[in-house]
């Protein structure tokens, strides 16, 4: 009864180490409308003031690059709790289905 118990806690980890993940991944999809926001926002300035689109331009650049680092960095996270931390834990949940059979 023990190894099943041990099996059980293992299954949950490994299934909340995937949701985090997931969450991790969700960062995308926020950058994605942070962006649009910006782009948004940067267009209608310039129509505002066309003669500040120089200006309007390189600070949109800017904001943009800074908005898709976090996305970046989502992926990132999620790729490191994928490889690292759940993959030897599925390799550890294996052995012990093995050593049930």
């Amino acid at each position: 009864m023990e190894l099943v118990e041990a099996m059980g806690h293992l299954a949950r980890i490994i299934s909340f180490g995937l949701i985090g993940a997931g969450i991790a991944v969700l960062t995308g999809s926020f950058t994605a409308i942070g962006q649009g926001n910006i782009a948004a926002k940067a267009i209608e300035s310039i129509a505002r003031q066309p003669e500040s689109k120089g200006d309007i331009n390189s600070s949109m650049f800017i904001g943009l690059a800074m908005a898709e680092t976090g996305g970046i960095y989502g992926l990132l996270i999620s790729i490191i709790m994928v490889f690292v931390v759940v993959n030897p834990l599925i390799a550890e949940f294996t052995n012990l289905l093995a050593s049930i059979g």
